[in-house]
């Protein structure tokens, strides 16, 4: 099948740049020594997961319950949900794959939901596996004061149903530094606060435990891996999108595009794609090197979509106008790969104008 024969909107991804992107990041990680655990949530695909674990990922991460729950069917076995999960039905469903054979782990930031899991997983006779988020200036979840995190340490000690599996952290807001410089800066102030949190982890008696990071601006411009931090989790890197190529500085790794076609061209000066909100979302970022100046940018003509409808793209560009016929694709970088992966039931792997192979998100709408 030719990529021409394809129905649009599509979602496509090139196998190659996907294949050059695993081996790029993998070899990161191992030139300092550091596991690598990507964040499937970015491509919700049990068949991208089995690839990243068969380029040398220790395990991988998701986003909630209801994603790993779709990875564990699909036979991925070490899991960690990045998330604070705090109610009790979900912790009977971490317990189900537990006694299905599925090695999971998930985040906790408060000693109330430390007890309420030590009781909940003790009254199932299974222990939890549990990191504690650290917030490092992204102002979302995780613990803050050091007080809080002794007294977190504190409770681990007196929790029979729990075992402590180490820190994690999550420098999001380096996707609004204004340049790579500012971007490496955020890196170091994150982690080396991470690691303060681990030192103090040790106190505690505790030793040989995960202490992970993550991010993908911070990790595909290659910057040094600080001595223990013990393990990396990207997500955006396998894909890449607008936003995250202006980071990197490059287009090279973007494997994610969305096929769609030119239906109108009403004026001399206005084209309309069948790509709208409801194909690319529409976010977009606006602060920092990952600013985006359109909805997604149209990659063969360099052309950034001006705005969106729920079925339509509209782009405003004369000479892309005269360059372009009824009927005629085009390939579309998405501001943010990650919610748009969401909005398919499968993509189109690609190689050149062949299509290998039409792969399910089986993980879509996963979100609980």
């Amino acid at each position: 099948m030719k990529i021409a024969e394809i129905e649009t909107p599509a979602l496509l991804i090139d196998r190659e740049i996907v294949l050059k992107n695993l081996e790029k990041m993998q070899k990161y990680a191992d030139k300092f020594n550091v596991s690598l655990r990507p964040h499937t949530k970015t491509h919700k695909m049990p068949y991208f997961a089995k690839m990243q674990v068969a380029h040398g990922a220790k395990g991988i991460t998701v986003a909630k319950v209801g994603e790993a729950e779709v990875m564990a069917k699909e036979g991925l076995s070490d899991i960690f949900i990045a998330n604070e999960i705090v109610t009790r039905q979900k912790f009977a469903r971490i317990i189900t794959l537990q006694k299905a054979g599925v090695k999971v782990s998930f985040g906790v930031d408060s000693v109330g939901v430390l007890r309420l899991i030590d009781e909940t997983f003790g009254e199932a006779g299974e222990i939890a596996r549990l990191l504690v988020e650290i917030e490092v200036g992204e102002n979302r979840s995780g613990v803050i004061e050091e007080g809080d995190f002794r007294a977190l340490m504190g409770a681990f000690k007196e929790c029979k149903n729990v075992e402590f599996c180490g820190v994690f952290s999550h420098d999001g807001h380096s996707y609004k530094a204004k340049d790579k410089r500012e971007c490496e800066q955020i890196f170091r102030v994150a982690t080396k606060r991470t690691l303060k949190f681990a030192d103090i982890a040790r106190e505690f008696g505790y030793e040989n435990f995960t202490v992970s990071i993550g991010s993908t601006p911070s990790l595909i411009n290659d910057f040094e891996i600080p001595k223990g931090v013990t393990e990396l989790r990207p997500g955006t890197y396998i894909f890449m999108d607008a936003s995250q190529a202006n980071a990197y500085g490059s287009f090279d790794m973007n494997a994610a595009s969305v096929l769609s076609v030119v239906i109108s061209k009403p004026t001399a000066t206005r084209t309309i794609l069948d790509a709208g909100a409801k194909a690319l979302t529409k976010e977009r970022r606006s602060e920092g090197f990952c600013t985006t100046p359109g909805m997604g940018l149209i990659a063969e003509h360099e052309v950034w979509i001006d705005s969106l409808f729920d079925e339509h793209a509209i782009i405003l560009n004369e000479k892309f106008t005269k360059s372009v016929r009824m009927g005629d694709l085009v390939r579309i970088y998405p501001n943010h790969i990650c919610p748009v992966v969401n909005l398919y039931d499968y993509a189109y792997l690609v190689s050149g104008d062949e299509v290998c192979e039409k792969v399910p998100v089986l993980a879509r709408g996963r979100i609980e």
